[in-house]
């Protein structure tokens, strides 16, 4: 018998059976492709040669693959070993997806957790980390003293789906900020622009913008209250569309600054040009297709 079992030997299921073999935890993992899973063998890590088999040699399993419909597959696959055993799945899943999930491995006596993991998988056992599970209660309690070895865990709700979507509203802001950090970086390269210098910038300006944004959202202002304007609506259609040009004539992609010019022109023509820019959360806009 194991302490846990990993499905997945990915860059991500990699991770996390490393981590939980450093911390002396005894881990029987599977991978379709066996070569890769036999790679990371030790005297903490048992290769097995079926789902079922990982999922019966351990109280609990985390099923690390890249989509829903995977994991269902392999649950339903090693719908005979449920019978008693936690699944934690790292594959986004919806609410509706989440309920199916759950119905499916309870109907074998199984339980089921969500567990997003905000961070790459260098990241693992990190503190800064985050774990976010949802689901069955009792399983957390019981999975939780294993996974803290991975990061910081956090109990979002009983409601399947709720890490994920937790994790997605946590995340949204950072991908479009990551690519034009990205992107600032290259136009400081073909500016002469030193990069230790645009680093440095960086880290000094985006903290104290973060947190006001925060302040704005925690305070619940009204975007139409002129006291409570800073940055118009119209302010930001013009800055995004004279980005956007820049990036054109430099030959960078522009793309996410013309997506965000049609979503402040699509503010204006509502008629909320005057407003707060913070009431850009609502807006929607028409987009080619």
């Amino acid at each position: 018998m194991s302490d846990i079992s990993v499905i997945g030997c990915g860059t991500l299921g990699t991770a996390l059976i490393e981590t939980l073999a450093e911390q002396n935890a005894r881990v029987t993992i599977w991978n379709r492709t066996r070569e890769r899973a036999l790679a990371l063998t030790g005297p903490q890590v048992t290769v097995v040669d079926s789902v079922d088999e990982a999922i019966d040699r351990s109280p609990v399993t985390i099923v690390c693959v890249v989509e829903y419909d995977i994991t269902k597959s392999l649950v339903e696959e090693a719908s005979g070993s449920l019978n008693g055993k936690t699944i934690c799945s790292t594959s986004f899943v919806t609410h509706e997806q989440g309920r199916q999930l759950t119905t499916l491995i309870q109907s074998h006596n199984g339980r089921y957790l969500d567990l997003e993991i905000l961070g790459y998988p260098s990241n693992i056992g990190m503190e800064s980390t985050l774990l976010y599970l949802s689901g069955d209660r009792d399983a957390f309690e019981e999975v939780r003293p294993l996974l803290t070895t991975l990061g910081t865990v956090k109990y979002v709700s009983s409601t399947s789906g709720d890490a994920f979507i937790s994790g997605l509203a946590v995340l949204l802001g950072y991908l479009p900020m990551a690519v034009g950090i990205f992107q600032g970086a290259k136009v400081c390269e073909r500016n002469d622009i030193p990069l230790e210098w645009y680093t440095k910038e960086i880290q000094t300006m985006y903290p104290q913008h973060i947190k006001q944004l925060l302040e704005t959202i925690s305070t619940d202002q009204d975007p139409a209250d002129t006291e409570n304007v800073e940055a118009s609506v119209r302010t930001w259609g013009d800055g995004t569309k004279e980005y956007a040009d820049y990036l054109e004539s430099v030959d960078l992609d522009a793309g996410v600054y013309q997506a965000l010019h049609r979503l402040f022109t699509a503010g204006i023509e509502a008629g909320r040009g005057d407003h707060d820019w913070s009431c850009i959360g609502e807006i929607t806009a028409d987009y080619p297709t």
